[in-house]
């Protein structure tokens, strides 16, 4: 990890994004202080399998009470009453 001044940040920023583009983290100093640091994001990939999608998602579902829960509070809702 290369430490870069901020200054060098503002006068370079392409450039050292290339690098980080590439690969390397920089650590950004102000005035010689660590303050942020700038790597390389993931690469999310564009397509995943049926298998993954299906796995992805069941991880995530809503609590199997969710739909009671609806159920009984659409009894409470008032969209149907005409208007006065």
């Amino acid at each position: 990890m290369s430490d870069v001044a901020s200054r060098e940040l503002r006068n370079s920023t392409r450039s050292l994004l290339d690098r980080v583009e590439a690969g390397e983290t920089l650590t950004i100093t102000v005035d010689g202080r660590p303050t942020a640091v700038l790597a390389p994001i993931g690469r999310r990939p564009r397509w995943v399998t049926r298998d993954e999608f299906v796995s992805n998602v069941l991880t995530f579902q809503a609590d199997p009470a969710l739909t009671a829960d609806l159920d009984e509070l659409a009894g409470e809702m008032t969209d149907e009453l005409p208007l006065s």
